[in-house]
């Protein structure tokens, strides 16, 4: 009865039941506990976000953040491509080729005669609290971003977040994470099974 009111009612309307006319459901939030397991691939064990405009070849894109030309600070931000903060991900196909591909990067830099450093995933567990001074937000369907509460400056953000990582983190060098985590084991970014681990 319900269907036949709306299918009424909307063809008055001008309207179609047509899937094609469905809204799509944005997937951002902001979250004060981590929702799931998440991970973030680091070269350091502290975090090392950097001016986006400075454009650095030797560091990762994904670890670049808007700095406001009119008082240098960073503010909490989403984005629809590029996160402004510590990118996080569950572990699913997509996080493993964008972090695969950094510690290809990685080992590359090293074979070229930069110096070496500590390549490691950082695992943040589902249910760890986050300070005040930062909120994570869920960006896509499996994009998290670790970012300020409010605006505060580039070092302070990134103290608060080194103290965070090494208060709440557990450290798995990359090699060892890769080879626990085959490519074929890891979840579908839509699928949100991954929020369950």
């Amino acid at each position: 009865m319900f269907r036949a009111f709306l299918h009424t009612t909307s063809a008055r309307a001008g309207l179609s039941a047509s899937p094609l006319n469905r809204r799509s459901l944005s997937y951002a939030s902001q979250h004060s506990v981590f929702p799931a397991t998440l991970y973030r691939f680091q070269i350091h064990r502290r975090s090392d976000l950097y001016d986006r405009r400075l454009e650095q070849d030797d560091w990762e894109y994904e670890d670049g953040v808007e700095v406001s030309d009119d008082d240098g600070l960073v503010r909490p931000k989403v984005a629809p491509r590029v996160s402004n903060g510590a990118l996080f991900m569950p572990n699913t196909h997509f996080m493993q080729e964008i972090t695969r591909r950094s510690f290809d990067n990685y080992l590359d830099g090293v074979d070229s005669g930069k110096p070496t450093a500590e390549p490691h995933y950082l695992c943040i567990p589902q249910g760890t609290s986050i300070p005040n001074v930062l909120t994570l937000f869920r960006e896509q369907a499996s994009r998290f971003s670790l970012q300020p509460s409010y605006p505060m400056t580039l070092a302070a953000l990134n103290e608060a977040l080194t103290k965070f990582y090494s208060e709440s983190g557990h450290v798995i060098a990359a090699e060892e994470w890769l080879d626990k985590n085959p490519y074929h084991e890891a979840g579908f970014d839509d699928s949100e099974d991954w929020m369950s681990k």
